[in-house]
């Protein structure tokens, strides 16, 4: 897959978003404004850590606690802001296992 530009990661972070959650919408039509606890997305605390994980391996990079800490994680717009921050820091890509801070796929299972 080759790089992303800045303009295409919020229909990609939207894209997986809609997958995770099973929301049968276009990606477009989630506004950025959206609350993640709405009652559109119903999103609650292993919701998110399922969204993360699958950010970290559908984007092949690994996400810090600290990146996720500070981080104010409360609409869509602020999932998409965290992953292009880490993405375009150009933080190692994990290719082989999972995260070792408590966000990898380890922690899901």
């Amino acid at each position: 897959m080759g790089k992303t530009s800045s303009d295409e990661w919020p229909t990609r972070v939207k894209s997986v978003i809609v997958d995770v959650l099973d929301l049968g919408i276009d990606p477009g039509e989630l506004a950025d404004d959206l609350s993640l606890y709405s009652s559109t997305l119903k999103m609650d605390s292993m919701t998110l850590l399922h969204l993360l994980v699958t950010f970290e391996s559908e984007f092949g990079f690994e996400l810090d606690d600290e990146d996720v800490m500070n981080a104010n994680l409360d609409t869509v717009r602020s999932l998409v802001d965290l992953v292009v921050d880490v993405a375009e820091r150009g933080r190692g890509a994990v290719a082989a296992g999972p995260a070792n801070d408590g966000l990898g796929a380890e922690a899901c299972r």
